[in-house]
C-alpha cells in the first residue's frame, strides 16, 4: 500500500507538481486565471504590469487541484477570472492558508457573482476584488490602475468575447485560436506584448475555421424545447462530438431564437447559455447544481451519485446521468 502511494504522489507530482510547473520560482508574480479569452486576456494585463510572471491556466473545477499542487513561497499571486465551486471551499481554504503562511501575497480578481459566504471565507486570506463589471480584464484594468493602449484594447477584446458579442475580429481569431488550450501559454505570451496581428494567431484561427461549416450545420438540426413559462430553449449533448459547445449553443440560439441553451461537455460537466431574453438568470439553476459563473453564462461539475458514477465508468458518452436529467427538469420548472 506504502508503495503504492508513494508511485501515486510520483505521478500527480508529474501531471501538477513541481516537473509540470518547471520555472515557476523564477518567477517574480504568479498568475492563476481562467483558460478563456477573458482569463488569458486579464493575465496578459498582469503580465505588462509584472513582466516577470507566471501563467497558469485552469477551469473553475480544476481549481483546487492547481492550488493543491503549487509549492511557493513570498510570491505575489493573481488569480483571475474564477470563481470557485461550492464543493471546493473548504479545499481552498486549507491551500490559501498554506501560501499565505509561507509568505505569499495573494490578489483574488474576479466579476463573477458570488455567494456571500465564500466571499467572506476566502477575504480572510485574500485581498478579493469581486465587481459585476463587463469582463475580468475591465476589473483587473481598474484594479491596478493600468493606463496603456495594449492593456486598453485587451479589455475590449474581454468584453466583447464575455458579452458572447464577438463583434471584434481579434475576439473572434483569439476565441479560434483558443480552442486548442494548450496553445495558452504562447497566446499569453503574444497578447501581452500586444501583437494583435501575430501570424501564429491568425493561422491557428484558420485552422479552427475548418469546423465552422460542422457547427452550423449540428446547430440547424438541434431540437428545441419549452420551459412551463413558455421559454424556448435546446439540449445540446457534445459529448461524442469535436465541437466547441459555446460556439455550438451560439448558433443554435440565433438559428432557432432560442431564449437559452444547455450545453452538455461530459457526464459531469454542463453551461448554460442566454440567448434572447436578457431577464433570464440561469446562474439560479447553475448554484442548484454546484456550479457558478454569470447570470448569462455559467456552468456546472455534478456531483454525481454512486450508481451515476458506475453507469458512467460502464456505459461512457452513452449513459446520461440522473443528475443531467434533473438539472434539465428543474431549468424547465424554473425558467
Amino acid at each position: 500500500m506504502n508503495i503504492f502511494l508513494k508511485f501515486s504522489k510520483k505521478i500527480r507530482n508529474i501531471f501538477f507538481g513541481k516537473e509540470r510547473y518547471k520555472g515557476i520560482k523564477d518567477a517574480e508574480v504568479l498568475i492563476i486565471s481562467h483558460n478563456d479569452v477573458d482569463g488569458i486576456a486579464a493575465a496578459s494585463i498582469i503580465r505588462r504590469k509584472y513582466p516577470n510572471s507566471y501563467l497558469i491556466t485552469t477551469s473553475p473545477r480544476k481549481l483546487d487541484e492547481v492550488f493543491k499542487a503549487i509549492n511557493v513561497e513570498k510570491k505575489k499571486i493573481f488569480i483571475a477570472d474564477l470563481s470557485p465551486n461550492e464543493s471546493q471551499i473548504k479545499s481552498l481554504e486549507k491551500s490559501l492558508s498554506k501560501l499565505v503562511s509561507k509568505g505569499c501575497e495573494i490578489t483574488w480578481i474576479d466579476h463573477h457573482s458570488w455567494p456571500k459566504q465564500n466571499l467572506e471565507l476566502i477575504s480572510n486570506y485574500v485581498k478579493l476584488v469581486i465587481s459585476n463589471t463587463y469582463s475580468a480584464s475591465e476589473l483587473v484594468y481598474k484594479t491596478l490602475e493600468i493606463n496603456d493602449g495594449i492593456s486598453k484594447k485587451l479589455v475590449d477584446i474581454a468584453n466583447d468575447a464575455d458579452e458572447a458579442k464577438y463583434m471584434l475580429e481579434d475576439t473572434i481569431n483569439i476565441n479560434k485560436a483558443l480552442r486548442n488550450k494548450r496553445r495558452s501559454k504562447a497566446i499569453f505570451d503574444i497578447l501581452s506584448e500586444g501583437k494583435f496581428d501575430d501570424e501564429r494567431i491568425l493561422k491557428w484561427s484558420r485552422e479552427a475555421e475548418n469546423n465552422e461549416s460542422k457547427i452550423i450545420e449540428y446547430a440547424k438540426n438541434v431540437r428545441y424545447l419549452y420551459t412551463n413559462a413558455g421559454r424556448k430553449f435546446a439540449v445540446l449533448d457534445m459529448r461524442k462530438k469535436d465541437l466547441p459547445g459555446n460556439l455550438v449553443a451560439k448558433h443554435a440560439i440565433q438559428l432557432h431564437d432560442l431564449d437559452f441553451a444547455i450545453v452538455i461537455y461530459s457526464n459531469r460537466s454542463v453551461s448554460l447559455y442566454r440567448g434572447k431574453d436578457n431577464e433570464i438568470d440561469l446562474l439560479s439553476v447553475a448554484r442548484i447544481f454546484n456550479g457558478g459563473g454569470h447570470p448569462f453564462a455559467c456552468g456546472c461539475y455534478l456531483r454525481l451519485s454512486l450508481k451515476s458514477r458506475f453507469l458512467s465508468k460502464v456505459l461512457g458518452k452513452k449513459y446520461l446521468p440522473e443528475e443531467i436529467k434533473q438539472l434539465i427538469e428543474y431549468a424547465k420548472k424554473v425558467l
